[in-house]
């Protein structure tokens, strides 16, 4: 019998092995890879199948500043030991409005927690950002150092072979139950086998609830969330050098710069909620979803909204859709907490910012599961069950 096992391969799960292994002996991964095709797969799937997330300390809330710093602070420490490269310092830039209270929440919590930061004003931005349009009345704040993107792709892949050069056994499967046995838990995987353990951390994202692995009654809302990517041919990326990561603050749209993707080319990707995105509230919609293209409706608002704020992308003539689910819980933040009378402990709910802290949310869940004292200076309770 393993004593800990983690019950999902994403960005907090695997975190949350890789800190295990450092903490204790007898963990247990189970998660499938990524599919190759997505059109034939039957299986779950997962949001981090892509390249880029934001990573940044500046938050309009202490708690996710906190926990992206320590995170981020720990990334070249990865990158080292894994040999697996997934963090670009490309910088983030918060395109404010006077009707958004974003910037100076975030430039307050961001300062608090070491940031380097600076405020921009609109001419400022225009200056250093020529790409860049914006509103007479806009005010940047730009976080430099701490700031830029990740790979999600690769930052879980580099947190899995830790993991495994820790001593974690790994189980390529889909968990499909979890059952009571005696001194622990029976997870028994699609492929047919069976894993137990003494405890379990459920961390599967947005199948966390759908999967059946933690009860009903847990509160975690699913939406589907269509992103728009621009193709940049190469005579292009010289107009967007120096682009860093950004959030509109007005339109709450996170915008990633070029990224290099596996086919080849680079996109600059744009995702943003809107009051047409689908609650996915059970697998077969996940599923659906997963293997769609998104709402039409969001990718031309989406794509007129870029051309806007990126006037070069006028020249812009090969745009894709992708999809991915955000998890949101009542507290707005993860919840790490126990589903049970104390063996099964869950892990989910990103809401929509969960990359960039997630290895210290993995670290919190491993502490939590192996019922080490609690060490932040936030409530415990904001990530407890409601």
């Amino acid at each position: 019998m393993f004593k800990i096992a983690v019950i999902g391969r994403g960005l907090i799960g695997s975190a949350a092995a890789r800190h295990l292994t450092e903490m204790t002996d007898g963990v247990v991964v189970i998660g499938p890879d990524e599919p190759l095709d997505r059109a034939t797969h039957n299986g779950v799937f997962a949001s981090h199948y892509d390249e880029g997330r934001m990573a940044r300390v500046v938050d309009p809330l202490v708690e996710w500043s906190i926990t992206a710093k320590r995170s981020i602070s720990r990334f070249g420490d990865l990158e080292q030991r894994s040999g697996i490269s997934f963090f670009t310092p490309a910088g983030f830039l918060a395109v404010g409005h006077p009707s958004t209270p974003y910037n100076d929440n975030a430039a307050k919590t961001g300062s608090a927690n070491g940031a380097k930061l600076a405020r921009l004003t609109a001419a400022q931005m225009r200056t250093q950002f020529p790409f860049l349009h914006v509103c007479d009345d806009a005010d940047g704040l730009f976080e430099t150092e701490t700031a830029g993107h990740i790979s999600p792709r690769s930052l879980v892949k580099a947190q899995t072979a830790l993991a495994e050069k820790g001593g974690a056994t790994l189980v390529k499967d889909v968990a499909k139950s979890i059952a009571p046995v005696s001194g622990g838990l029976e997870i028994a995987t699609r492929g047919g086998s069976t894993v137990t353990a003494e405890k379990a951390i459920v961390s599967a994202g947005a199948f966390t609830k759908a999967s059946g692995l933690v009860p009903e009654s847990v509160n975690l809302q699913v939406y589907g969330r269509t992103v728009v990517l621009a193709r940049i041919e190469d005579t292009m990326l010289k107009n967007f050098k120096g682009m860093p990561t950004m959030i509109h603050c007005e339109t709450g749209s996170y915008i990633l710069p070029p990224i290099a993707y596996p086919d080849g080319w680079h996109y600059l990707k744009l995702g943003c909620g809107s009051d047409q995105d689908e609650d996915l509230d059970s697998s077969d919609k996940l599923d659906r979803w997963f293997k769609g293209k998104g709402s039409e409706s969001n990718r031309q608002d989406f794509i007129s909204f870029m051309k806007s704020m990126f006037p070069p992308l006028k020249d812009c003539t090969d745009w894709l859709t992708d999809t991915c689910a955000t998890t949101y819980t009542p507290n707005n933040f993860p919840i790490i907490d126990y589903v049970d009378d104390g063996r099964i402990l869950m892990a989910a709910g990103g809401c929509g910012k969960g990359a960039k802290g997630s290895d210290e949310w993995g670290r919190i869940a491993a502490r939590t599961v192996l019922d080490l004292n609690w060490e932040h200076s936030f409530d415990r309770e904001k990530l407890m069950l409601s």
